[in-house]
């Protein structure tokens, strides 16, 4: 049995079933991790998701921010974007349970046998992988719940805190783990956060490039960051290579204890320019 990773597919169907393809991806053998944003921008969303919910247990999938704001816009008043794609979704006939499946999936997963563990965007620097899954657990809980679209929602909002609220502010640390979770990529070394494009200064790096990060020399493999592109690190793997941009659709096939057996780079024609 191989275990293959792969970055955002953004609705790429086209592109998903020929790297599938070029990998030898079998379902009865083989076991498929995606590293979430599974919609948006690309054309072919809705088979995306269907593909995806069809494999069953072959699959394992993280939320990305993409997926979260798909659910809001399904279960909630959220207002589209001007990039969205996610009209075919949301109407179609099986919309709501998709939006039931999608809504239950993990924002981070451990695989202990393996020795890798799986997040859309990143951990923040003092988790350790049992807090980072705790975290995680927490909003889980609460995406499924009554409530769960307009949480989706509101992390599209540009005033998520960017330090750790206090517990007893529930909604709000909620808001800042999902968004830990599902949004950085630049961070201090005591955990405040940048929500913006670029680092506002020195303090700020990227999540995983601070020393001593609590799950250092544990193996995460991400998604999320288009611009930094294919990124390996000595305990990280970046898969974003920004398909949906006219980048690739990047797989890598995960091996024991944070090795990496192959990486593969299907070609995408780009539906989206970057400046647009």
């Amino acid at each position: 049995m191989a275990v293959y990773a792969i970055g955002d597919i953004q609705g790429c169907g086209a592109e998903l079933e020929a790297l599938l393809e070029n990998i030898a991806f079998d379902p009865g053998r083989d076991r498929l991790w995606l590293v979430g944003d599974l919609v948006n921008r690309g054309p072919r969303s809705l088979e995306v998701l269907r593909r995806v919910r069809a494999l069953g247990e072959a699959a394992k999938m993280v939320l990305g921010n993409h997926d979260l704001h798909l659910i809001g816009r399904a279960l909630s008043e959220a207002r589209p974007k001007g990039k969205d794609t996610l009209a075919e979704t949301l109407e179609a006939p099986d919309a709501a349970e998709l939006m039931d499946w999608l809504r239950h999936r993990p924002l981070f997963h451990r695989d202990p046998g393996l020795g890798w563990n799986m997040v859309h965007a990143a951990l923040h620097p003092l988790w350790d992988l049992a807090t980072a899954e705790g975290r995680a657990q927490s909003v889980e809980s609460a995406l499924r719940g009554p409530d769960g679209g307009e949480l989706a929602a509101s992390l599209s909002s540009s005033d998520l805190p960017t330090r750790e609220p206090d517990p007893s502010d529930g909604w709000q640390w909620l808001r800042f783990n999902a968004a830990v979770l599902t949004r950085t990529r630049f961070c201090t070394a005591d955990g405040e956060f940048a929500w913006s494009a670029t680092p506002p200064d020195e303090r700020y790096r990227p999540w995983y490039a601070h020393r001593g990060r609590a799950a250092e020399g544990r193996a995460i493999v991400y998604g999320h960051w288009a611009a930094a592109g294919f990124t390996r690190s000595a305990d990280t793997l970046g898969l974003d290579s920004g398909c949906v941009w006219g980048g690739a659709l990047t797989g890598a096939r995960l091996d024991p204890d944070g090795a990496v057996g192959g990486c593969w780079h299907q070609d995408c024609p780009g539906y989206w320019k970057p400046e647009a």
